[in-house]
């Protein structure tokens, strides 16, 4: 199932030419809307007219956390602040997130696309154990999950006894949380004696970084049900940049708001597909405040080949 199939499955083709329009337009707002990106651009010699294909995005020097820092709080607002619907503070207070309601509204459909992709539809009941996650997230997953017709259960400073009884009350098929509550839910459950087969749980949510290939068998063994990772960076968006597909072969980028790069961490330098490097993302449709060619520094690689799925966005592997 797809929220938006022609995005979600278009040729590699009609990728490169949308991305390059988008790339393009995303620079001359940040270069006309902004002082920083007007300086970054004037020292190189560079102007938005320097950037004809998607090939020549590379010219561009990176952005890091000090440059948001050293910008905080409206230096890289591409309008004014009546405009922004959201400002998502980092955890540091360094810096934060500027969204317009389009943005937030971009966000929602890209976490949806995430969960149909992994089976959740109109009939599932998802349980978000909230304590273990940002709220920022919590509310995202909420939000987009209720609007694809999910029936969606927030339970917050709940004992781990608590939350198996809502598991069992309300037939939870669709469980998100972080790792950790995941394993403590499980060692409940073999305390009390049930096994997995007595849950209705079809599928597990976590935000992805947090579940290491061994913690994720062990959680699928304890529940009987393939763990999803949902990617998100806090300088970015919470989450819902990459998602898995129940082919679990990686994370989908939504590649129609984010263009991703790897590159080498020493020298800058674009990696080769497959190749392993620094994750570095530039937001494509983002209209607070646009980032280009963000360092995460997040260690990954980008597979482009066609998934089993049928989607065509490139894949992320942590």
């Amino acid at each position: 199932m797809f929220v938006n199939e022609k995005i979600e499955t278009r040729s590699f083709e009609e990728r490169d030419a949308a991305q390059g329009r988008q790339l393009q337009a995303i620079i001359e707002r940040a270069y006309k809307k902004t002082t920083f990106y007007q300086d970054r651009l004037h020292a190189l010699q560079l102007t938005p007219e320097s950037f004809q294909t998607i090939r020549d995005f590379a010219r561009l020097p990176f952005l890091t956390d000090a440059d948001l820092i050293a910008n905080h709080p409206f230096g890289l607002l591409t309008l004014p602040l009546s405009g922004i619907a959201r400002l998502q503070a980092r955890k540091d207070g360094q810096s934060a997130v500027a969204l317009t309601q389009d943005d937030l509204t971009n966000q929602l459909e890209m976490i949806a696309r995430g969960l149909i992709s992994c089976n959740v539809t109109r009939s599932s009941v998802l349980l978000l154990l909230a304590d273990e996650l940002e709220l920022a997230l919590v509310s995202a997953v909420q939000q987009a999950a209720e609007a694809i017709g999910a029936t969606v259960i927030v339970s917050q400073h709940a004992s781990v006894k608590t939350s198996i009884k809502q598991i069992f009350d309300y037939g939870v098929t669709t469980l998100f949380s972080a790792p950790s509550s995941m394993l403590k839910l499980a060692d409940c459950l073999r305390e009390l004696g049930f096994d997995a087969h007595e849950l209705s749980l079809l599928n597990l949510f976590s935000p992805a970084l947090l579940c290491p290939p061994n913690l994720r068998q062990t959680l699928e063994q304890d529940f009987q049900a393939p763990l999803y990772e949902m990617y998100g960076a806090e300088s970015l968006l919470p989450c819902g940049i990459a998602s898995a597909c129940h082919a679990q072969a990686g994370l989908h980028v939504q590649d129609d708001h984010f263009y991703p790069e790897i590159v080498n961490f020493s020298s800058g330098s674009l990696c080769a597909p497959g190749e392993r490097g620094e994750l570095v993302l530039t937001t494509l449709s983002r209209e607070g405040a646009p980032l280009l060619r963000y360092r995460t520094g997040t260690e990954a690689s980008l597979d482009l080949p066609p998934c089993s799925c049928g989607r065509t966005t490139p894949r992320l592997h942590f």
